[in-house]
């Protein structure tokens, strides 16, 4: 017997909306404070001075402290020491509006998730995420993800409040880039690692630019990942340093190398970068932060479309330029990092339809 109209068009309906529960599945809410990461501030976790300054002083959005590169292999005392540091900086310090990261030391060198363990036992109500160094594949994040869930039952921990932002390092990383940012909905952001991925490709130190077609490759693949979930992709560190054995002419040249290296990371769609020194902190946040003109304009179209949509309009001209539901989600996009900013109060993100 052959299905009626009726029949053909329930079933359809039974399958799209199977269909966009996963793709809803798919998008990860984050909490406004994640959509703020311009920034991030990595400090070596065995240094109490640099801690304090990083988690009490920077203008970072975003404090990892580091106990991956920071520590040599083997050397069980500094690690001793740098865990007891991210103990006392998470349970101790005043970390004002900065999000709390630590960074274990890797699948390699750390296969049973002890630097996890034993932070998350120690100060895991205080902690925010770890930034997971040399993801290779979605069944290592799965792997970290059960690790955290197995111990947020057992010390009564809100489940899945920490969160995970994987490193892609490597080609394979970079290959399987999607199916790690769908691996779990702790994810808050994909971390780019350029020189390992560098390394990766089997390339020498000399031939490596941000700008090389290769770096250019990976980059896009990565910002598309973190989109097609819905969280942030953030940028390389800049390895070359104003320090201060250098001429006041290569200090200035550091920082125009970190200038230009934000500005092609902002323009391909990440969202911050990774810093290791104040000035490079400060310089990230200015040049990731959204304008206050971009948010005016933003709020201003959006109300328009609104109303137009009220009076049956699914398009409509705003300011000579014709403005629909693509237009609408590109503000909505900037209004929500600026909700997130405090550049928006509740009483204009409710009319907005932003909370």
């Amino acid at each position: 017997m052959l299905m009626t109209r009726e029949d053909i068009t329930k079933a359809a309906g039974a399958r799209s909306r199977q269909l966009l529960v996963q793709f809803r599945d798919q998008t990860i809410e984050l909490e406004p404070k994640y959509l703020l990461q311009m920034a991030h501030l990595t400090t070596p976790a065995t240094v109490w001075k640099y801690v304090e300054s990083a988690v009490t002083k920077s203008a970072a959005n975003l404090v990892m402290l580091d106990l991956e590169d920071s520590i040599p292999r083997d050397n069980s005392e500094l690690l001793e020491l740098g865990r007891a540091n991210v103990i006392r900086a998470f349970n101790d310090l005043d970390w004002g509006s900065r999000l709390r990261f630590f960074r274990p030391r890797g699948l390699e060198l750390d296969p049973e998730h002890d630097d996890i363990a034993i932070i998350v036992e120690a100060a895991g109500s205080k902690l925010d995420g770890l930034i997971y160094p040399k993801i290779e594949s979605a069944d290592e994040v799965r792997s970290i993800d059960q690790t955290l869930s197995e111990l947020e039952a057992r010390l009564d921990l809100p489940l899945g409040g920490i969160r995970i932002e994987p490193l892609i390092e490597s080609a394979s990383a970079e290959e399987e880039v999607f199916e790690i940012a769908r691996a779990s909905r702790r994810l808050a952001g994909l971390v780019f690692g350029s020189y390992d991925y560098w390394a990766s490709l089997g390339m020498g130190a000399s031939s490596y630019r941000a700008d090389h077609p290769l770096i250019e490759q990976a980059r896009g693949r990565i910002v598309k990942a973190a989109a097609s979930v819905g969280i942030p992709a953030i940028a390389e560190m800049t390895t070359n340093y104003p320090t201060r054995d250098k001429s006041d002419e290569e200090r200035r040249a550091a920082m125009e190398e970190f200038r230009r290296d934000a500005m092609l990371a902002r323009d391909f769609g990440f969202a911050g970068k990774w810093t290791g020194i104040p000035d490079q902190t400060a310089m990230a946040v200015e040049i990731f932060k959204t304008p206050d003109d971009e948010i005016e304009r933003a709020i201003d179209e959006a109300k328009q479309f609104l109303e137009a949509e009220a009076a049956g309009r699914g398009a409509t001209m705003i300011g000579g330029k014709m403005a629909d539901r693509a237009t609408d989600r590109l503000n909505r996009n900037t209004l929500k990092k600026a909700y997130a900013m405090g550049g928006i109060d509740k009483v204009a993100a409710k009319e907005l339809g932003l909370i």
